[in-house]
């Protein structure tokens, strides 16, 4: 079984630093420094049985008495929430919904991969690289008809292995963190560019294939975009996040959240999010493990879209619904923001994917009493219980109050670790695990292989490209026993895995410079032994393959005929092969 990984040890190999942890968010959104906690004391706390918020009920029933004593007991919610202020019985038995089912990481298919490509395949797979393949060769062709093309390689059609290589130098580019350079600094030839590049394939020939790639028919792409706003993107991408699926089992602990891919072009879905980096953009809504950085679960964030099969609600509470499928019934807890956040969504979560949620909670949630929100000493806290569920009030500084539910939580438990300034444990636990989107958002910015592009399927496939490259190395870290190379170390040989074989067939091409083959033999490892000189005898005759009215005169000889012979008939041949033809010819 492959061994379990640390914290230390998965931040080390992916190259990514510590994330600042301690940041809260109030109810606006806005960053404040991370709170110190003191729990207010109450002046009488007496268990009583739990009560359901009654929803809907009417404000004669919200206005019953209650006795004096019930009345210091609970919180009220406006929609008639009931909290207790003493937390429930903590001498229960193991709550369902905190068992773990299935065992966390590499799922038996994809035990066996530990070469940097076979992780990759087990995303971007042939299937994937068929159909661009396919629709790149039909947009070729389109744009070869009627155009008098003087070299007819740069416009031919590709092949898998020549789009293989295209792959492999958009991830060397993102290694040098060149993905937004010009190309032209890449293919330099005065050594100021990198020489891969131009070993691998011609300038001219990069730029075509990558504005040739499509991802779908274009014949059909009008009937199919009417009915969805993702029709050129559709297929492959349903294919990538189902082999993510596929191939991995997480961690107790996932994040729930966006993300951003840059995109400035035209774009009917594009999205402005100002915390965000980018800001503009494709806003993609993410299921990560917080332990190791694995996306498991993706959708696009596409709109309104047609009416037809793929019209969804956009609702956070539906959009939860969908993206925690692949861990439904597992078991599992998922952190997320106040977006996403609401008590019917926990409750949902609970009861019918069996699953627990923390996150920051908005000020206007109707299931927050009053009494939360008043004004209080900063750094106190305010705890509400029920059977599920826990929230809490807490006053990170002047004039802000941050509101939090939990249904993993069920007591107002101080972190001890935290020294003078206790603070709860459901923030401590929020902070550890709130940053999986972000952490993978970061490692993508890091090597990424992005273009600057007016086509948003295409920013799409690099952000698929980019997605596949972390998960194959968090496979690869999961399978191997042995402490493996950093992420940066594991994108290059991918790279140089993905190229090697177009530059092997490269090398036989006899119209490329004798330079340039002698380079890219060396790149691979090859022999550069010089072809065996033609046997000079001195005498100069006419060559017997030549026609008589050229009268063509050569000093060589054929080592086989001894016949005299032109160097326009002759074949060359490396001392290696003459040796080795010898050899096989005396065997016989």
């Amino acid at each position: 079984m492959a061994r379990g990984l640390t914290d230390l040890e998965i931040n080390q190999i992916l190259e990514l630093e510590d994330v600042e942890n301690d940041v809260i968010f109030d109810e606006s959104g806005d960053e404040s420094d991370h709170v110190s906690i003191r729990v207010e004391s109450d002046t009488e706390e007496v268990e009583i049985p739990t009560l359901e918020p009654q929803q809907g009920s009417s404000d004669s029933e919200n206005d019953q008495p209650l006795s004096n004593l019930a009345r210091r007991s609970i919180y009220k919610g406006k929609d008639n929430t009931i909290w207790n202020r003493a937390p429930p019985n903590p001498r229960v038995r193991t709550r369902s919904e905190n068992i773990v089912t299935g065992t966390p990481g590499v799922k038996r298919q994809a035990k066996n991969a530990l070469l940097e490509l076979d992780c990759f395949h087990l995303f971007v797979n042939e299937s994937i690289l068929s159909v661009i393949l396919e629709h790149t060769n039909h947009k070729i062709r389109s744009e070869r008809q009627g155009k008098n093309t003087s070299n007819e390689y740069a416009y031919s059609e590709t092949t898998l292995t020549e789009l293989r290589a295209v792959i492999g130098l958009l991830y060397l580019a993102g290694l040098f963190k060149s993905g937004r350079q010009n190309l032209q600094d890449l293919w330099a030839s005065d050594g100021t560019g990198i020489e891969i590049f131009p070993m691998t394939m011609s300038l001219r020939r990069f730029a075509f294939i990558v504005n040739c790639l499509r991802f779908d028919d274009s014949d059909t792409r009008e009937e199919r975009a009417a009915i969805d706003r993702l029709a050129p993107i559709r297929q492959i991408y349903e294919e990538f996040v189902k082999n993510c699926k596929d191939v991995y089992t997480p961690y107790e602990n996932l994040t729930i959240d966006e993300e951003l891919v840059a995109f400035r072009g035209r774009c009917k879905f594009r999205q402005y999010l100002p915390n965000k980096p980018a800001k503009y953009g494709i806003k993609i809504i993410a299921l990560v493990d917080a332990y190791t950085y694995y996306s498991l679960n993706m959708e696009i964030y596409a709109g309104d879209q047609p009416d037809g099969p793929y019209k969804v609600s956009n609702k956070p509470h539906d959009v939860v619904d969908r993206i925690v499928q692949p861990i439904s019934q597992t078991g599992r807890n998922v952190t997320m923001d106040n977006w996403f956040t609401s008590y019917p969504t926990y409750a949902h979560l609970l009861k019918n994917h069996k699953l627990t949620a923390v996150g920051t909670m908005k000020s206007n949630k109707t299931c927050i009493p009053p009494k939360f929100r008043e004004r209080r000493e900063i750094n106190t806290s305010l705890f509400g219980f029920q059977d599920d569920f826990t929230i809490v009030s807490y006053i990170p500084k002047r004039n802000k109050n941050v509101f939090m539910l939990s249904s993993l939580h069920h007591d107002s438990e101080i972190d001890s670790e935290t020294g003078k300034q206790q603070k709860p444990s459901i923030i401590t636990f929020y902070n550890k695990t709130k940053s999986g989107v972000d952490n993978v958002d970061k490692l993508i910015r890091t090597y990424d292989v992005s273009r600057n592009s007016r086509r948003w399927p295409l920013t799409i496939f690099f952000w698929i490209l980019n997605t596949a490259g972390i998960n194959a190395k968090i496979v690869q870290m999961l399978n191997s026993s042995d402490n493996t190379p950093t992420r940066r170390a594991f994108i290059k040989k991918l790279g140089m895995s993905l190229i090697a074989p177009h530059q092997a067939e490269r090398k036989t091409n006899s119209k490329i410079p004798v330079s340039l083959r002698k380079r890219i033999g060396s790149h691979l490892g090859e022999s550069s032994a010089s072809p065996a000189k033609i046997p000079n005898v001195g005498v100069k005759k006419r060559c017997y393959i030549c026609p008589v009215k050229k009268d063509r005169k050569s000093k060589y000889i054929c080592i086989s005929c001894t016949s005299h012979i032109c160097l326009e008939h002759a074949n060359f041949v490396c001392e290696n092969c003459r040796r080795n033809e010898e050899e096989n010819s005396d065997s016989s």
